[in-house]
C-alpha cells in the first residue's frame, strides 16, 4: 500500500488519499483522479486482480490519485448527517486535488450517483477532462419504484446476504468465492453496518439533477455497458444527453463496476479519450495448470431430456467443477456452454481437481472428458489467453470418456505425487505446432481393506 496522505477540507473533515505513480515517462498533464463507486475502500483495491488492473492501466496514462471518501476507510467519519452526503463527497474530490499536487487532471468516477458532476459543475477550472462510468438519469415518475428496488438491495448487502446483489453489479463473478471474500473484505473495511446504512439513505434521497448535470461544460466521455441489470443502459444515456457535448461508448458486458469484465475495454477508452492513442498495460504472465472440461454426447443429452432439464443439468456440472476446482485452490475462469476452464496452482492440484469432478458427476450419471496442461499464461484482470489456453483445449479433445489427458509438463511436476499416467503417444494438436506427447490418468484401484 503506497503512503497515505491527508487533505483538509473547508469544514476541518481529513481525506486520506493516496499518489500512484505514472509507469509512463512524459505523463505530465495526463493526471487522474478516480472516484470509486459503492463503499470500498482504496486499501482492498490491491487484493482484486481487477483493480490491480484497472490501476495498472490508468498508471500506464498518467499519475493517479485515490482517495477514502469521508466516512470510508482511513478517513474521517461523517459528522454532519443533514447536509447530503453526495455534496460533502464532492469537497473531498476538490480537496484532495488541492492536496495531491495535480494539475487539471482526468476525473474518472464510478460511484454513477454523481459525485463527479457535482465537482466538475462547481469546479470546473480544476479538472481538465471528466470520465463517467455508468452515470445514471431516471425519469421523475419512475424514481420512487427505482429507489425503492435499491433499498431493498442495500439492505440486502448491508445484512451480509449480498448474493443476488451480486448477481446484479458483479455478473461474472458473482459465484467466484475469491471475490465473493474480497467484496465482503472490502464492506467490512469500509463502512461499519450502521455508518453504511445512513450513507445509502442521504444518497437514496439525493435525486439525479438534470440541472447540475446540464452546468457540466467539462469534455465528458460516458461509458456504459449495454447489459448492465443495476443501472440499464438507457438510464446512462438519459444521463449523458443532459451533458453538454458528452461523448458515449457503448461497451459489451453486464458487469457494473469498471474493475469487473472487460476491464481492458474500458482503459482502451480512457486512454483513447485523455491521450488521443488506445494504450493498456501488458498482461501479467504467470505460470499455471490450465483445465478444460467438457460434457460428453451433450447435444444428444439436450435432445433426450430438452432444454430446460437440460439446463439444470449444465447448473449441476458448474456447480461440481466449481466446488472441486475452488476446494484444491483454483479459481473457475469462465464457462465454455458444455464445460469450464479452470486456473489452479499446480499440477498437482489441477489433477486432484480433475479426479474430483469425474468421481462426483459420475455419481450423477453424467460423463466428462477433462485435458490439462502446464504453461505461461496471459492474466488480463479475470480472464486469461495464451498459447497454454489452446493447448488444454486441444488436450481435452483427445480424452475419450470419462478420461483425464494430460501433456508431459503435467507428468514432470506432479514427480513424487502418489498418481500415475499412461503413455497415450504423440499427437498433434490442431492449431499447434510441433508434436505433443500426451498421457492419460491411470485409474488406480483404491485400498478399501
Amino acid at each position: 500500500m503506497n503512503e497515505v496522505a491527508y487533505a483538509k477540507t473547508p469544514d476541518g473533515t481529513q481525506v486520506a488519499y493516496q499518489v500512484l505513480e505514472s509507469e509512463r515517462r512524459g505523463g505530465a498533464g495526463n493526471d487522474i483522479v478516480m472516484i470509486s463507486g459503492g463503499l470500498f475502500p482504496m486499501e482492498v483495491f490491491e487484493d482484486d486482480p481487477g483493480c490491480v488492473r484497472l490501476l495498472d492501466g490508468l498508471r500506464s496514462i498518467g499519475k493517479v490519485v485515490v482517495f477514502d471518501r469521508r466516512g470510508l476507510g482511513v478517513s474521517d467519519p461523517i459528522i454532519d448527517w443533514e447536509r447530503p452526503i453526495l455534496d460533502q463527497w464532492a469537497d473531498d474530490v476538490c480537496a484532495v486535488v488541492s492536496a495531491s499536487g495535480v494539475r487539471e487532471p482526468t476525473v474518472f468516477a464510478w460511484d454513477g450517483y454523481g459525485i463527479a458532476t457535482r465537482f466538475a459543475a462547481n469546479h470546473p477550472d480544476q479538472l481538465r477532462n471528466l470520465v463517467l462510468h455508468h452515470p445514471f438519469m431516471v425519469p421523475e415518475e419512475v424514481w420512487d419504484d427505482w429507489i425503492a428496488i435499491r433499498r431493498a438491495h442495500f439492505r440486502q448487502n448491508i445484512d451480509g446476504s449480498a448474493d443476488q446483489f451480486l448477481m446484479q453489479i458483479a455478473p461474472s463473478r458473482a459465484t467466484d468465492a475469491s471475490f465473493q471474500e474480497w467484496y465482503a473484505r472490502a464492506g467490512r473495511v469500509g463502512a461499519s453496518p450502521t455508518t453504511a446504512s445512513r450513507i445509502w439513505e442521504s444518497v437514496l434521497n439525493s435525486r439525479p439533477d438534470a440541472q447540475l448535470l446540464e452546468h457540466v461544460r467539462t469534455p465528458t466521455l460516458v461509458l456504459l455497458r449495454r447489459e448492465n441489470a443495476y443501472v440499464p443502459a438507457e438510464a446512462a444515456r438519459l444521463a449523458a444527453e443532459h451533458i453538454v457535448g458528452a461523448e458515449v461508448v457503448e461497451l459489451e458486458g453486464a458487469d457494473h463496476f469498471p474493475f469487473l469484465g472487460e476491464v481492458d475495454e474500458v482503459l482502451a477508452e480512457v486512454a483513447e479519450f485523455v491521450m488521443g492513442e488506445r494504450r493498456v498495460p501488458p498482461p501479467e504472465r504467470i505460470i499455471a495448470a490450465l483445465m478444460f472440461t467438457d460434457l460428453v454426447a451433450s447435444t444428444e443429452r439436450v435432445a433426450s431430456v430438452g432444454d430446460s432439464n437440460w439446463r439444470s443439468v449444465l447448473d449441476r456440472h458448474d456447480r461440481t467443477v466449481r466446488s472441486a476446482v475452488e476446494n484444491c485452490g483454483g479459481i473457475v475462469v469462465k464457462t465454455t456452454g458444455d464445460g469450464v476452464l479452470a486456473l489452479l496452482r499446480s499440477a498437482g492440484s489441477a489433477v486432484r481437481a480433475a479426479e474430483r469432478v469425474r468421481e462426483s458427476l459420475a455419481t450423477d450419471g453424467l460423463a466428462v472428458r477433462i485435458g490439462i496442461h502446464v504453461g505461461d499464461v496471459d492474466w488480463r484482470g479475470a480472464d486469461i489467453s495464451g498459447v497454454a489456453v489452446h493447448i488444454a483445449a486441444r488436450t481435452m479433445a483427445i480424452a475419450s470418456t470419462g478420461k483425464i489427458v494430460v501433456t508431459a509438463s503435467v507428468v514432470t511436476s506432479v514427480v513424487g505425487e502418489s498418481v500415475a499416467f499412461e503413455s497415450l503417444g504423440d499427437h498433434e494438436l490442431k492449431g499447434v505446432g510441433g508434436s505433443w506427447e500426451l498421457f492419460q490418468v491411470a485409474n488406480v484401484e483404491k485400498d478399501t481393506s
